[in-house]
């Protein structure tokens, strides 16, 4: 290294201040050049020695720990078991009554209602009075009635008096006092009071059918046939016993024959149907004479069964449903009419797998856990795959082995202190 010259070839000599401050400088510069590189590394992230690979990530990152006799008094633990597990398909639906079972209630005749006997909720046995109206009908079937009995009357009359005729001219006719030709005609007006008897006696018993389809009993018929006096009230009785469930008139409305909507629906409840209104895409998943499982709000606490003995042949248009039915025992009454009902349809496995309690399990995202008490009460975490959830108990596909122990009761609690640590 050739020492420095000035223009008239001297050598320059620098003052010692300026060489110290020349020397700070480098120092500096160096100093900075190895900040910016270190500062550089840092932001480009660790070395690829240190990445972690996608096999390091599934595996547990909190591990295992021991527990304190106190921790482990607070918590619960279970046992990995092998249980019955099975496919449900939860949907919604309601109880209805059995059509096969419930009757709707007409009146016979147009007329007003005059009075009201059978309530809603009423047990009614056959032939109780469920309401009265005043109907022409019954007035003009009534009129027949006594016309028929006056036109029996008559008849009886007219036979006997041909019959009279008749033997007098035939003693007559042997004693040789008149002539065969007044014979016959007595004979002639026997046989036509004879067949007038059968005709009105006919057109009585037509009369009679006629009013026990009205409803009037032969009792009443008895009674209007001593006092013909004419009643237009008349009384609708219950054909069948049951229960009514419904009642659709008031009193001082008028009611004709022929119409849809019924006066009374009376209905036996003793056998009661489940409707559940199946969603389109579970259409083909449900099979007949499997369970179906349901709750009401009514009984919170209690699960009802029943079988599928139905499946509808059409969705529904307007809710996108199919109709699905079962049958079920209400001798005690518990379920009512259009009570709501959740409804799980039961699709049986044939195999059995492990489970666990559903709150023994961690869930994180996409990802399942339990914590696995092992001996010394270490605790170890564990991931699983979970399947099927029944009634609390949550399928174990893998990940657990039958007779392990996991943390039941308290297994947040010790997934944040595994955290924590």
């Amino acid at each position: 290294m050739s020492d420095a010259h000035g223009r008239n070839g001297k050598p320059i000599v620098l003052k010692p201040w300026l060489q110290v401050l020349i020397i700070v400088a480098l120092l500096a510069s160096v100093g900075g050049v190895v900040w910016y590189q270190r500062s550089t590394e840092a932001a480009a992230g660790p070395s690829t020695a240190l990445i972690a690979t996608p096999a390091a990530l599934n595996q547990p990152m909190r591990g295992s720990f021991v527990l304190t006799e106190r921790q482990l008094e607070t918590l619960t633990t279970a046992s990995v078991e092998h249980r019955f597990f099975y496919e449900e398909i939860v949907t919604e639906g309601k109880i209805s009554v059995d059509e096969y079972r419930a009757t709707p209630i007409f009146s016979p005749y147009p007329g007003r209602v005059v009075a009201i006997f059978g309530q809603t909720g009423q047990h009614v046995r056959q032939g109780t009075p469920l309401f009265s109206v005043q109907a022409n009908e019954m007035v003009q079937a009534q009129n027949d009635y006594l016309a028929a009995l006056n036109v029996l009357s008559k008849s009886r009359s007219q036979l006997t008096l041909a019959q009279a005729v008749e033997k007098r001219q035939r003693d007559l006719f042997e004693s040789r006092t008149t002539t065969l030709r007044e014979l016959q005609n007595a004979q002639n007006d026997l046989s036509n009071a004879t067949n007038d008897l059968k005709t009105a006696e006919v057109g009585l018993e037509a009369v009679r059918n006629r009013l026990r389809i009205l409803g009037l009993k032969d009792p009443d018929m008895t009674t209007l046939q001593q006092k013909g006096v004419i009643n237009a009230e008349t009384m609708i009785n219950a054909p069948l016993s049951g229960t009514i469930i419904q009642r659709k008139i008031g009193p001082g409305q008028y009611v004709a024959t022929g119409g849809t909507d019924p006066s009374y629906i009376i209905g036996d409840l003793s056998l009661v149907w489940l409707v559940a209104h199946l969603r389109e895409v579970d259409a083909a998943k449900v099979m007949l004479g499997e369970r179906l499982l349901f709750r009401v709000l009514a009984h919170p606490n209690r699960t009802f069964e029943a079988r599928v003995n139905f499946i509808g042949a059409s969705v529904d248009p307007a809710t996108r449903r199919i109709v699905v039915r079962g049958e079920i025992e209400n001798s005690n009454n518990l379920l009512k009419p259009e009570m709501f009902a959740s409804v799980s349809i039961i699709k049986e496995y044939d195999t059995v797998s492990l489970s666990v309690p559903r709150r023994a399990v961690i869930f994180e995202g996409d990802q399942a856990s339990v914590w696995v008490l092992k001996d010394g009460n270490v605790v170890e975490h564990r991931h699983i795959t979970p399947g099927t959830l029944n009634e609390g108990n949550l399928e174990v596909v893998e990940g657990l082995a039958a007779s392990e122990t996991v943390i039941s009761k308290g297994a947040l609690f010790v997934d944040r202190m595994a955290t924590q640590q």
